[in-house]
């Protein structure tokens, strides 16, 4: 499994390649999904998440974007109504 100390490279929909640090998993539907967060911005006020989808498959482990727009919406809902998550 991923740590947080750790930088996870990821490319967004637009193409760019960003650094990033692991700010936290959570589980929803028997899947795993990693909030990511650029390097440097983790300790901000409210950093900007990005979610993606966490697998691991033998020792390698995988960030996949999210295709599935339904997907998307019900797990950022879902992250956005965690107690962690509220002001």
């Amino acid at each position: 499994m991923a740590t947080k100390d750790e930088i996870i490279e990821v490319t967004t929909n637009e193409g760019a390649t960003l650094n990033c640090e692991l700010f936290d998993m959570v589980e929803y539907n028997n899947r795993y999904y990693a909030l990511l967060v650029e390097e440097g911005h983790a300790e901000d006020d409210e950093p900007e998440l990005m979610i993606y989808r966490y697998r691991e498959i033998g020792d390698d482990v995988y960030f996949e974007q999210i295709s599935n727009a339904a997907e998307f919406n019900e797990v950022s809902q879902y992250v956005e109504n965690l107690p962690s998550m509220e002001e």
